[in-house]
């Protein structure tokens, strides 16, 4: 790939974005209520489902996800109920934190750094907690690059509690299956800035049935307004007909920018933008191994939109400088307990093609060159296409 003036977004959000999602931001301001909006939003709701793999209500959030993950603490979880929160990395550890910032009683379930809690330890953990009214966890740990088994998190929860399930999936929505239907999600976040390649300002949120009853049989109230879902239904049910389904202003050009985004993604085929998304995370992760590194997520529990590389302690802030100054390549430091020894990258949505990751890999072999790591990049591209089964 040449150079371009503005960095190249390697990094776990945001991504990289199609041409036809900046030229939806660029057309004229439209009013956020009325018919011909109202038919676009309706649009747009029944489009976000399908990366979903949800059948139900679908709201879309003007918000980071973070809000969209405190709305469903607060209103799922009563002020003198429990949460039991999987932790297995900083994103985890964050949901902890938002939880105890709006007060509510929680327990957690851990595993260290780029481990998975196994099934078993939640299923223990449920039947100590029977109080528990949600569980919660990450879908792809964006800390750690690991893919949590949520598939069979969900069949557990179902089978050994009364808890709705929640998922985070920010950095996966759009990038790797998901299917909240099939495993028992209740309340499930996705992003808008990530795999889908759109752009960050509102927060696609899909809710069950079961968590929608559960939300407007309750009897305390949230103590906020923009958080409270009740509202948000409210607004559903009173001004649908008037093209305006929410209780607040939404920003039409990153709904539009968000349509756009989603139409490119459902163009291409889930199946096959998540078995891209698959093929080139695992070619990417077997080029670092080929340069001496080693990833935090074992091959078995890989995300297919970020992997978390290992580096010399202290070397991840010159490797990001250097890789930007001389390549215009972006990457992340790591998070949490692993901010000084990590750096992240984002093979997501555009990233997840070989022109990019080409580039990224051989700009990671002569950094690390000049950091006085041996790395060849001779051998890491030929790890790399050897993994896809090309040739360059």
């Amino acid at each position: 790939m040449s150079k371009v003036e503005r960095p190249i977004l390697m990094v776990p959000g945001p991504s990289e974005v199609p041409a036809g999602v900046l030229t939806a931001v660029s057309l004229h301001p439209m009013p956020y209520y009325g018919r011909r909006w109202g038919k676009i939003f309706e649009e747009v709701r029944e489009m976000a489902k399908k990366p979903f793999g949800s059948s139900g209500e679908i709201l879309l959030i003007p918000a980071p996800y973070s809000a969209a993950l405190e709305m469903g603490i607060a209103n799922l979880v009563p002020p003198d109920g429990k949460l039991l929160v999987i932790v297995n990395g900083f994103c985890g550890e964050r949901i902890v934190d938002i939880a105890h910032h709006l007060g509510r009683e929680v327990v957690t379930v851990e595993a260290d750094y780029g481990q998975i809690v196994k099934p078993s330890e939640l299923k223990s953990a449920l039947q100590e907690n029977p109080d528990v009214n949600l569980v919660a966890t990450m879908h792809s740990e964006t800390s750690t690059g690991v893919r949590n088994p949520v598939k069979t998190y969900g069949k557990v929860v179902q089978e050994n509690s009364n808890a709705l399930f929640m998922v985070d999936a920010s950095s996966s929505y759009g990038g790797m299956d998901l299917r909240v239907d099939e495993w028992s999600i209740d309340y499930c976040v996705g992003h808008c800035g990530m795999a889908i390649s759109g752009l960050t300002g509102i927060t696609p949120v899909a809710v069950s049935p079961r968590a929608e009853r559960i939300i407007e049989d309750r009897k305390w109230k949230v103590a906020a307004w923009f958080l409270d879902l009740k509202v948000w239904k409210e607004s559903i049910d009173k001004w649908s007909v008037l093209g305006r389904p929410y209780p607040t202003e939404v920003p039409t050009h990153t709904i539009l920018a968000f349509r756009e985004a989603l139409r490119i993604v459902l163009s291409e085929g889930l199946e096959k933008r998540y078995e891209r998304h698959i093929k080139m995370a695992a070619a990417f992760r077997e080029a670092v191994r080929a340069m001496g590194l080693e990833t935090v997520a074992p091959d078995e529990y890989a995300s297919s939109t970020i992997t978390v590389i290992k580096v010399p302690s202290g070397m991840p802030k010159k490797l990001i400088q250097e890789m930007l100054h001389r390549f215009n390549i972006l990457l992340a430091r790591g998070m949490g307990k692993l901010e000084n020894t990590t750096v992240r990258v984002g093979h997501m949505g555009m990233t997840a093609n070989i022109p990019y990751l080409v580039y990224t890999i051989t700009g990671l072999a002569y950094t690390l060159r000049k950091l006085g790591f041996e790395a060849d990049e001779g051998t890491a591209l030929e790890a790399f296409y050897s993994s896809l089964g090309t040739l360059p």
